[in-house]
Order: structure tokens, then C-alpha cells, then sequence
């Protein structure tokens, strides 16, 4: 009797946790291939391989213990349900491309590239084929035409495609043919397929549609990108011209290029100077190669600044020529010279003038043209006033601070910096300033006391104070810059009074720094009372802290009578 519940016990076990699972397994899996289910994966062989160990240990435990786990039985009876679903799977898997998609039965799209997390990995359909179609290249990267051209067809059109259809064909053909076309055309034509935005989206629509024979929309994202090795100078994808092509196209920017550049593989020098010469308009472009004219031979040189000379706008040019050029010879930089002098811009000579050496004379022939450039900009007149000072004539100098003066007072703040030579017209800038100046004018923060000083005379510096002092009661940014930068000697004895009054409505700590610092030029009994209501504000250790100051930092910073102060404050604790 023994043995027969063994053996019925035996079979039961095989039943339960073999038979069972194996039926219910296989069945899952079945189903799942009959209803079109897609199952994507790029797991390799090892879960199978895990889930058939699996399952043999489960068997081996099963067989070795007489216990009654229900948690173990449950556990086995799932992991061999779940091997005979899983390694079937496996055994009968087919390997999709990446590059391919997968369409359900009710026209799902899935991407075997969307389930790769690694581009080198090998994705995996478990379910089989049943009712499913399998489109290939649907997405990817093919070069053309040196071109790699990387697309991705839109799921609804992947949708309408047949089983095994390569998708891909139809695009490179197109692409193929749209390529060598555009490669066939002038290099201005193959540098705007990749640079002009317009023109390369025609390029696009045209392959798309070619590819996929005129849909509406379409539903195909491609991106072109030339090779690197297609870019070189003379590569057909290249955005540099050769000089053949420059000379045939008529690209003038390559010209000057070739004519300039001492790297540039120059063959046809006359050829390109010629053409050069027919196709440049402005003095601009004459310049660009005047400037560099290590290329060209005295002929071409002499030709060229000839037309620099000639140009209605070439003054300018004419300037910087005669600023950089060390080939010209006497007359030519006479005539330069004398072009830039009746026509160039006053502001491009003031920025030229160490290499110009402007004498006397000169500055008297520019006088004139000075006054229209001052009105128009100010900073030039602050500019020739610092270069010229006194050398300018009488006339242009009260010219230009009346350009100062009519402008902003920053304007007039920083001609008296430069103007040392007239106390006439300083006296018209520091007008300006007292009368209209606000801190940016003054230009707060770069300004010290030290600079102040060195700008202004004394006797300068009374007019300013005051102006700052009357207008400290109403900022606080005013009252800052008079205590940081207004020196404090210069001031009369209400003035420091006043600033000493104004610091207490703002900061009893500030006004104990401001008299300490400045005890010498204040009255012993205002310094004492600004100490003496400091101390209300603060604890008594503080008092006592502030008793070791001078010791503690080895300088006279608080005077007998305030640190006595201190030491009434200290005790009163």
C-alpha cells in the first residue's frame, strides 16, 4: 500500500508541476502566435538558458523534499509555466534587422531599432509571423552621391506596405538621381543645396516624392549630409571654390582669397587680377587686396591703388591703405594722403593718427570738416581734444566743447580729464557737470578720490561738493558716493556737518567709521556725540571689544576720548 500511494503521489507531482504547466505554457505561447501579438526583444539567449536551469532545480527540489511549501509549489508551478512559454519562443524566434518593422494584424508599426539598446545588438520576433508582415529598411543611414542620407519612413506608410517590401530602394534610387543632378550643377548651386535652407528642403521634397510616387504629405523624414571626405577643396560636395571655378563662376570672394592668401594655390595671376578688377564695385573690395598685395606684381599694384584714388567712396579705404601699406611709393602716399585728409571720416583719422603723423598744417585743413563730426558725435570731440589739446586752433577747440556741452554730461565729465590747457573751457565742461550730472554720467564705478583730485583743481572741486552735499538728503546712492569719493578736506565745516547729520539718519555704524577715519577735519564734539549715540545700539561686550581696536590692529583708528567712550559703555553693564 506503501508504494501505491508513492507512486500515485510520483504522478500527481509529474501532473501538477509538469504536464500541466507544459500544456498551459505552450498554449500562451500558441495564442499569442495565432492572435498576431508582437513580442520584440534584443535579450540575447541568456534569460532562456536562466528560466531551463530554473526549472531543472525546481524539478530536482521537488523530487529531493517531502515538505509541504505552498509558497515553493506555487513558485515551481510559475517557473516552469513561464519556460514552456519562454524557450519555445525562443527556439522558433526570427532575427529582424533593425533597420526593419514589424506590422501587426490590426496595422500596429513597431521598429525593430525603437527595442535595440545598442545599435550592434540583434533584435528578436517570439512570437513568429502568424498574420504579421515584416517591412525591411524602413529607417537607417546609405550614402549616395558621397551623401549620407539618414531617413525614417512614418508609421502610417510603413503600414500599407506588403510583407518583405524593402522600402529603401524606391528612396535611393531617387536620392541617386536628385544627387547626381545637383552634383552636375555650378559650385554656387552644390554650396546652396547644404546652406540655404529653401533650397535644400526643394532638394528634399523632390527625392521624397520620387520615392514615394507623389503621396500628399510626405511621410518620410530624411536628413542629407555630405562626407567629410567630399568637402575638401575640390570635392564635389565642397563649400570652397577651385580657381578654375571661381574664374568661370565669377566668385568674387574667392578672388580676393586667391589674391591675398599666401597659402592659396594661385596658377592664373593675371587672369584673376583681371577678373577681379572687372568684378569689384566698392573700395572695400580694392582694399581687402591693396592691403595684401604680396601677390601682386608693381603693374597690379600701381592699377590698383589708381582705382582706390578714383573711387567716390575709397577715402576711407584710401586711410587704411596708406595706415598699413609699407609698398606705397612717395606719391602714391601723397595722394592717399591728401584723398583722406579732404574725405575721410574725421573719427577713422583720429583713429589712425600715430601712423598718420598729423602736422600743424594738416590739423589747420581739417579744422572745417571738424565741426559737422563733433555735432554728430561727441566722442570724437572728447577723442581730438585728448590727441590734439592745445595744437587744435582756437576755434575748433570751442568747437568741441560746445559738442561736449551739448551733449550728455558724461560727455563733458570725461573732456575734462584731457582738456589742460583752458581755463575758459573747463570752466564751460565743469558748468555742465555741476549743473546736470547724475552718478552714471560720473561714472561711479571706476571713480576714486584719488582720481577725483588729479581730474579737478581745488578750487574746481568746491563747485561739485556742494552740488553732491545739497543732494545727499535725498539718495542714499549720493550719500554713498560723497562719503567713498568727495574728498573731505575740500569741504567747509556745514558741509561735513551736513554729511555727518545724514549718515546718522542712514547708519550710526556708517557714521562712526565715516568720523573715526575722518577725525582730523571734524569738530572733537561731533565725533564724541556720533560715538556716544553708536554705543546706544550696541551690547556692552561690544563697547569692550571696541576698547582693543587700535591695540588689536596696531593703528590709531579710534582717539582717546571715543575709546573712553567705550569704556563708560563697557562698565555699564
Amino acid at each position: 500500500m506503501e508504494s501505491s500511494s508513492k507512486r500515485r503521489d510520483a504522478i500527481m507531482m509529474a501532473a501538477v508541476f509538469g504536464i500541466i504547466p507544459c500544456i498551459l505554457g505552450i498554449g500562451i505561447g500558441q495564442y499569442l502566435r495565432w492572435s498576431g501579438t508582437i513580442w520584440l526583444t534584443d535579450a540575447g539567449g541568456f534569460w532562456p538558458i536562466v528560466c531551463l536551469g530554473a526549472s531543472l532545480a525546481t524539478f530536482i527540489k521537488l523530487a529531493t523534499t517531502s515538505a509541504r511549501d505552498r509558497t515553493l509549489h506555487a513558485a515551481a508551478w510559475l517557473v516552469v509555466t513561464w519556460t514552456w512559454l519562454y524557450v519555445p519562443f525562443w527556439l522558433t524566434a526570427t532575427d529582424v534587422p533593425q533597420s526593419s518593422a514589424v506590422i501587426g494584424k490590426d496595422g500596429r508599426v513597431l521598429i525593430a531599432s525603437d527595442w535595440a539598446r545598442q545599435r550592434e545588438n540583434r533584435v528578436w520576433l517570439l512570437t513568429g509571423r502568424a498574420g504579421n508582415r515584416i517591412v525591411r529598411n524602413v529607417a537607417g543611414t546609405v550614402t549616395v552621391n558621397a551623401v549620407e542620407v539618414k531617413y525614417r519612413f512614418a508609421e502610417p506608410y510603413i503600414a500599407t506596405r506588403s510583407d518583405g517590401e524593402d522600402v529603401s530602394k524606391p528612396l535611393i534610387g531617387a536620392a541617386n538621381a536628385a544627387l547626381a543632378a545637383e552634383g552636375r550643377k555650378s559650385r554656387s548651386a552644390r554650396i546652396a543645396l547644404f546652406e540655404v535652407r529653401e533650397v535644400h528642403a526643394r532638394l528634399v521634397d523632390t527625392i521624397c516624392r520620387a520615392a514615394v510616387q507623389g503621396a500628399i504629405a510626405c511621410p518620410l523624414k530624411l536628413t542629407l549630409t555630405p562626407q567629410s571626405a567630399a568637402t575638401v577643396v575640390g570635392g564635389v560636395w565642397s563649400k570652397r571654390y577651385t580657381e578654375q571655378e571661381a574664374i568661370d563662376e565669377k566668385h568674387l570672394p574667392t578672388l580676393v582669397q586667391l589674391l591675398t592668401q599666401d597659402n592659396s594655390r594661385l596658377v592664373g595671376r593675371d587672369v584673376v587680377f583681371a577678373l577681379f578688377m572687372e568684378l569689384a564695385g566698392t573700395a572695400s573690395e580694392l582694399s581687402k587686396v591693396a592691403r595684401k598685395s604680396r601677390m601682386l606684381n608693381d603693374y597690379q599694384f600701381n592699377e590698383l591703388i589708381t582705382r582706390i584714388l578714383a573711387a567716390p567712396d575709397g577715402a576711407n579705404e584710401a586711410l587704411g591703405v596708406l595706415a598699413e601699406v609699407n609698398r606705397l611709393n612717395q606719391e602714391q602716399r601723397q595722394a592717399l594722403r591728401a584723398k583722406a585728409f579732404r574725405e575721410a571720416s574725421i573719427a577713422l583719422i583720429v583713429k589712425h593718427v600715430v601712423p598718420l603723423r598729423i602736422s600743424d598744417a594738416e590739423l589747420v585743413q581739417l579744422a572745417p570738416r571738424m565741426r559737422p563730426a563733433f555735432e554728430a558725435n561727441p566722442d570724437v570731440a572728447a577723442s581730438v581734444l585728448e590727441i590734439f589739446g592745445e595744437r587744435l586752433p582756437q576755434e575748433t577747440q570751442y568747437d568741441a566743447v560746445r559738442s561736449l556741452v551739448k551733449a550728455r554730461a558724461s560727455y563733458a565729465f570725461a573732456g575734462l580729464r584731457y582738456l589742460n590747457f583752458s581755463s575758459s573751457l573747463r570752466e564751460a565742461l565743469l558748468h555742465k557737470v555741476v549743473a546736470e550730472a547724475n552718478l552714471d554720467d560720473l561714472d561711479t564705478s571706476s571713480l576714486s578720490r584719488e582720481k577725483l583730485e588729479d581730474m579737478l583743481a581745488p578750487s574746481e572741486l568746491r563747485p561739485l561738493v556742494a552740488s553732491v552735499i545739497r543732494k545727499c538728503g535725498s539718495s542714499k546712492e549720493w550719500l554713498n558716493f560723497a562719503v567713498r569719493v568727495l574728498p573731505i578736506r575740500t569741504m567747509t565745516v556745514g558741509e561735513r556737518k551736513t554729511l555727518v547729520n545724514e549718515l546718522m539718519f542712514s547708519s550710526t555704524k556708517s557714521a562712526l567709521e565715516f568720523v573715526s577715519e575722518n577725525r582730523q577735519y571734524l569738530e572733537a564734539a561731533d565725533v564724541s556725540e556720533v560715538t556716544h549715540d553708536y554705543t546706544k545700539t550696541i551690547a556692552p561686550d561690544m563697547c569692550l571689544h571696541l576698547t582693543h581696536r587700535n591695540a588689536s590692529r596696531g593703528i590709531d583708528y579710534f582717539s582717546e576720548a571715543q575709546l573712553q567712550i567705550f569704556r563708560e559703555c563697557a562698565r555699564a553693564k
